[in-house]
């Protein structure tokens, strides 16, 4: 099974004054519903599907309480939750004020390295089309194929 990805030409962030190119970015589909997804995992499996949902339920209860209780939170094989924050400077002690210089809290996830190496291993390319002036192609052969279509159409003037 490949991932697919998707032609599109931009400006490099980098260098705004520089010729746009063509760059790969993501093709992702549409996620599964819920139900679906909890089906899928699930099968040839002996666990049932709403056994399922109830464990990923009682995850997505349990992580946000360990994290608010300045804990760390390893989902075993997945990855570990923490949450982090940025922080302004105080020149004493007694100046630092948390109700003010501390902001943008966030939640962090790393994945285990063990499951980042199922996911990208032997992880293959495959084109998922072109964008272009917000017109999709399915294909480059369809990309090519409109353009050699202008192409004529222009000559033939």
């Amino acid at each position: 099974m490949a991932f697919r990805y998707k032609l599109v030409q931009r400006r490099n962030p980098q260098d705004p004054e520089g010729p746009k190119k063509w760059y790969a970015t993501p093709n992702s589909s549409t996620p599964l519903n819920e139900r679906d997804m909890v089906k899928e995992a699930t099968k040839n499996t002996t666990m049932a599907p709403s056994e399922f949902r109830a464990a990923m339920e009682l995850l997505t209860d349990f992580i946000p309480t360990e994290l608010k209780q300045s804990h760390t939170s390893k989902v075993p094989g997945l990855g570990t939750f923490r949450l982090t924050f940025k922080s302004e400077g105080a020149d004493t002690v007694e100046d630092f004020d948390a109700s003010t210089m501390i902001s943008s809290p966030r939640v962090v996830f790393t994945l285990d390295a063990e499951f980042r190496e199922k996911v990208l291993q032997n992880l293959t390319f495959e084109d998922g089309g072109v964008l272009e002036d917000g017109i999709s192609y399915a294909s480059r052969d369809d990309y090519y194929e409109k353009k050699r279509k202008e192409a004529e159409s222009a000559g033939g003037q």
